[in-house]
């Protein structure tokens, strides 16, 4: 139900006209409630069967479209919701023209997120990844500056050459396979794989690399962060990252079954690194949250090449959590200062507890200071790396060093650094809950951490589990 009730949304705001700019973001906003009830009504069955499936007309696979629910997708869902109503409680103020075009667009955008995290079968998921990225190359133009609109073209060349990899990639498995369906796919590929499989898959992981943002695929998102609104820097940044992360996921443990540990855990340092290093050197901090989030989605990668998959959704779960906080603060204290370079900010810790207070929850989180989310996956990490590789546990502990560098630069170029006192800001009242909320999630995920790393092993094991995916999508049981 959650794709017509966007595709409605996105037909309501389009018919109505600019007179009635206010019913816009009602619209908009009426869409992602709508389909966060829905997603929560599903909870009960997806614990009792597993595994949703909705069969598109009733015809099964591998002739029918398939959408399918475990607990691991239903889990990147979810995180869908909160990060697209903390956009749309930040673009409430920030988007002021030509509203009507944003809210369809980002309506768009969203359908094509939550296809793809639903959808069984790799043409479908080919057909959401190009709903939502042909509606992001419109939104990164939407200001209509000069340096949008660049950032825009820039993105729509790269963002072609990895739609192009996918689309490559799924001729060459479909035309070894003679299937699109996952679960056909995983069942075919446990009796038999041909070489042209194999290179059909990398294909499509490389094109979903580049919506993840990782090294060395990354080069699209500081330019695009920088010269978008933050309502849709923090989409791009945490939900386009998440989708990335979980195709990929989805494509080499429940369908190929693939050992690509090694590649992996190469392309994780690299990620950590370089984003790691680039955001210690820039002084815009929009661009610094670029290249933190993609300094951190080296850390899921490595998760995930470790084999700890239990650390790669509790990161990417912490991920969110984390972007979300940083984009509102960085959206505040853009708009108090009127400019999002570091070095003309400061003097903002004197009569701002709330906003000081949540900063400082992100930033010790996000490098992994003890009592916060961010320690609990990076400890999962760190074991993994003990056991597995132990150079990669000392890379990343290296990382998390480079990291608490820039944040703490960060915190301090904003609320102390040059000037003595820079006043109160002014926070909406929609914006300081979120903040406050997220902190407080922040802080219990790290405290509580037993039980969290124990739920994260369940949610993971549910994209594990292949002979269940195959005989339940396939209709076998």
């Amino acid at each position: 139900m959650i794709v017509p009730v966007l595709l409605a949304a996105v037909f309501f705001i389009t018919i109505t006209s600019g007179r009635h700019k206010h019913y816009h973001l009602s619209f908009a906003l009426g869409g992602v409630v709508l389909s966060a009830i829905f997603i929560l009504l599903d909870f009960s069955k997806i614990v009792s069967d597993k595994i949703m499936v909705y069969y598109q007309l009733g015809w099964k696979p591998p002739l029918g479209i398939t959408f399918s629910v475990d607990l691991l997708n239903y889990v990147v869902c979810l995180l869908l919701i909160f990060v697209a109503v903390s956009a749309l409680a930040i673009s409430r103020t920030e988007i002021r023209d030509d509203k009507r075009e944003f809210y369809a667009l980002f309506m768009l955008f969203l359908l094509g997120l939550f296809g793809a995290a639903m959808t069984g079968d790799i043409f479908n998921l080919f057909v959401f990844f190009e709903i939502f990225s042909i509606a992001s190359y419109a939104l990164v133009s939407y200001t209509g500056r000069k340096k949008a609109v660049l950032s825009s073209i820039k993105y729509l060349i790269m963002g072609s050459f990895s739609t192009s990899l996918i689309l490559l990639g799924i001729v060459f498995v479909y035309g070894s396979l003679g299937t699109l369906n996952m679960a056909d796919i995983a069942s075919k590929m446990a009796l038999s794989s041909t070489t042209a499989t194999i290179l059909g898959f990398g294909l499509l992981i490389s094109g979903f690399m580049f919506k993840a943002a990782i090294a060395p695929f990354h080069a699209w998102k500081p330019s695009v962060i920088r010269d978008t609104p933050l309502s849709l820097g923090l989409m791009f940044t945490a939900s386009g990252t998440i989708i990335g992360l979980y195709a990929i996921f989805r494509l080499v443990v429940t369908v190929g079954n693939l050992n690509l540990s090694g590649m992996l855990i190469a392309l994780s340092f690299v990620t950590m690194v370089l984003g790691a290093v680039l955001a210690l050197q820039t002084t815009n901090l929009k661009k610094l949250l670029a290249y933190s989030a993609i300094s951190q989605t080296g850390y899921v990668l490595l998760a995930f090449g470790l084999l700890s998959y239990a650390g790669f959704v509790y990161h990417m779960i912490n991920l969110v959590l984390i972007d979300i906080i940083l984009f509102i603060v960085a959206y505040v204290v853009i708009k108090h200062f009127g400019t999002s370079d570091l070095d003309k900010m400061g003097g903002l810790g004197v009569g701002n507890p709330v906003l000081f207070g949540s900063a400082l929850v992100a930033v010790s989180a996000l490098a992994g200071l003890p009592l916060f989310n961010g320690f609990s996956s990076k400890l999962l990490i760190y074991q993994a790396g003990i056991q597995v590789f132990p150079i990669a546990t000392l890379i990343a502990m290296l990382v998390s060093v480079l990291t608490l560098a820039y944040s703490s630069k960060m915190l301090n170029m904003i609320f102390f650094s040059n000037r003595k006192d820079s006043g109160v800001v002014n926070i909406d009242y929609d914006l300081k809950i979120i903040m406050v909320t997220i902190a407080v999630f922040c802080v219990v995920l790290g405290i509580f951490q037993g039980y969290f790393t124990g739920l994260m092993e369940i949610i993971a094991g549910s994209g594990l589990d292949r002979e269940l995916y195959i005989k339940t999508v396939l209709g076998l049981i």
